[in-house]
């Protein structure tokens, strides 16, 4: 089995990036995932997920930075995390929090791990597809209980977001990186992965982790 392969089953959105913080201020007490699942998934209770994040206004507000700053916590507290949206934590607002590491170890495995970004908060972010080209692979998220399934994402994008200042920033982004943005900026309009997923392609964590074991076992 060839690399590109076993790049292919080896990820899962969540595995990405270790980003343990000690700025956390244990006096804090962060609000927990709104969360889905394979049969809840068009549910009306779900509606703190799937409707669309309000846009911010600049400057930003006491309670705007407030929020920003319960969503890095969230973030820094998870010891493997791409990437977080606040529609995620019941936050409606279009923010997220992100990286990609530089991660050698991890490249062996990914060669779509060209594009890297250090911890990133974007406020009101977009983007638009440079090309047609779409790569396949699986992604799972804190917001979709014990699911994951294989996800064709556009290989490269133009990104327009902006800074906690109001600073515009734009630039392009290839591989891994292109598909964390496309994750998070789904969450802020009220989408999730699965339901790019065909229902027979659907499988549990579990499922993925015993299929991913074989392919690594095939790989000696």
């Amino acid at each position: 089995m060839n690399n590109m392969k076993i790049a292919f089953l080896l990820t899962i959105i969540i595995f990405m990036t270790g980003c343990k913080s000690n700025m956390i201020d244990p006096k804090i007490s962060l609000p927990e995932y709104v969360t889905l699942n394979i049969d809840t998934l068009n549910n009306s209770e779900n509606k703190t997920i799937r409707v669309k994040a309000k846009k911010l206004s600049f400057p930003l507000s006491l309670e705007d930075l407030h929020d920003i700053s319960i969503l890095e916590q969230k973030y820094d507290q998870e010891e493997n995390c791409a990437g977080l949206a606040a529609l995620q934590i019941g936050i409606s607002k279009q923010i997220i929090v992100f990286a990609v590491a530089n991660n050698e170890e991890l490249k062996k495995w990914r060669p779509d791990l060209t594009d890297t970004m250090p911890k990133s908060i974007w406020i009101n972010p977009s983007y638009e597809p440079i090309g047609n080209e779409k790569h396949e692979d699986y992604e799972a998220c804190f917001s979709v209980e014990n699911a994951t399934g294989p996800v064709a994402r556009f290989k490269k994008i133009h990104y327009v977001a902006y800074t906690i200042n109001g600073n515009k920033i734009e630039g392009t982004a290839e591989g891994f990186l292109a598909r964390v943005i496309q994750h998070e900026i789904d969450h802020l309009n009220g989408k999730v992965f699965l339901e790019y997923v065909y229902p027979e392609k659907r499988m549990t964590k579990e499922e993925y982790l015993e299929m991913r074991n074989k392919a690594m076992e095939q790989e000696k």
